[in-house]
């Protein structure tokens, strides 16, 4: 019969099968550690492909929060704050719904179609626009911070040409997972655009719906969109739409961003638990080991995982 206490022994206590230090904080099994961990992320990524739904970043994010934070931005670099403009957020309910719609991650969508487009067809006539895109954040503030560390988009937050903004929060279905976009828009416009004060909570219910009551008529000629910055694309930001449930079955839920998390917090805390037994039978023992270097292959796992949620956190565009 197998003796398992000898095993669970050698894995987790430091002893003379293992060289006085459990096999578990050994160099080859804190890399077949990594190496799981990293693998259970590839298999996430396959779910969608096998016909598991995957539900993405369950988030909150409010419109008025946005709109505030990037004012707040703007007033600490000394930049007059932006109007709220129901039309720019009209335009980037329709950017995002297109994006959903044909399942893109891009300024340009597949067909050609720019993101300049929106403005016009939501009938916002402007002198400069922009965009910034964003998705699977938590919160309106890492949104926001993601921007802001981006020498690009942070450049179209705090730009002096654009004196509106509107923005659009939806979650929908995105290439099989639950996705959470915000889509950012900034203008500059003639004076027939339609302005308004910044919407409270409950004017905009959290995804910039709202579509003013009346929109001008008469357009450009020609429309030409300064770009900021101009040597690299305007960043976006793009929206999800509210999307139906698929018609097929999919009886298996998992989120990406969870699981990760989950899985790191669990391997840290295993981890740090044998290597509190590991120093304290060590410590109680007077067992003299030379060379230990199990704090440093703790710290180089956390690394791994703490860059693996951190990259799993959410994207820009």
């Amino acid at each position: 019969m197998v003796d398992y206490a000898s095993k669970l022994s050698h894995l987790f206590i430091p002893g003379y099968s293992n060289n006085h230090k459990a096999k578990v904080l050994h160099p080859e099994s804190i890399l077949v550690i990594i190496f799981l961990v990293i693998f259970s992320q590839y298999l996430i990524q396959t779910f969608p492909k096998s016909g598991v739904r995957v539900l993405g970043y369950a988030a909150n994010i409010s419109v008025d929060e946005i709109i505030r934070l990037t004012n707040q931005k703007r007033a600490d670099a000394g930049v007059q704050s932006l109007s709220f403009s129901a039309t720019l957020a009209s335009a980037a309910k329709a950017k995002g719904e297109d994006m959903l719609a044909k399942d893109y991650w891009a300024h340009v969508a597949p067909d050609g179609t720019e993101p300049w487009k929106f403005f016009t067809d939501a009938g916002y006539k402007y002198r400069y626009a922009g965009e910034n895109l964003a998705r699977d954040f938590s919160s309106a503030s890492t949104t926001v911070d993601a921007w802001n560390a981006s020498p690009s988009h942070k450049e179209n937050m705090l730009s002096g040409k654009y004196d509106e903004i509107g923005v659009a929060v939806v979650e929908g279905d995105f290439n099989g997972v639950d996705t959470t976009i915000v889509v950012q828009l900034f203008g500059k416009g003639y004076g027939d655009n339609i302005a308004q004060a910044i919407p409270t909570s409950s004017a905009v219910a959290g995804n910039a719906n709202t579509v003013p009551t009346s929109m001008p008529t008469a357009f450009p000629t020609k429309v030409l969109p300064t770009l900021t910055p101009s040597s690299t694309p305007t960043p976006m930001v793009i929206i999800a739409k509210s999307g139906t449930p698929p018609t097929t079955p999919q009886k298996t839920l998992v989120s990406p961003f969870n699981t990760t998390k989950g899985v790191s917090i669990v391997t840290i805390v295993f981890l740090m638990a044998v290597f509190t037994i590991d120093i304290f039978t060590v410590s109680r023992r007077k067992i003299a080991r030379v060379g230990g270097r199990a704090f440093a292959h703790m710290a180089f796992l956390g690394m791994i995982l703490i860059i693996i949620i951190i990259a799993r956190a959410g994207q820009i565009l």
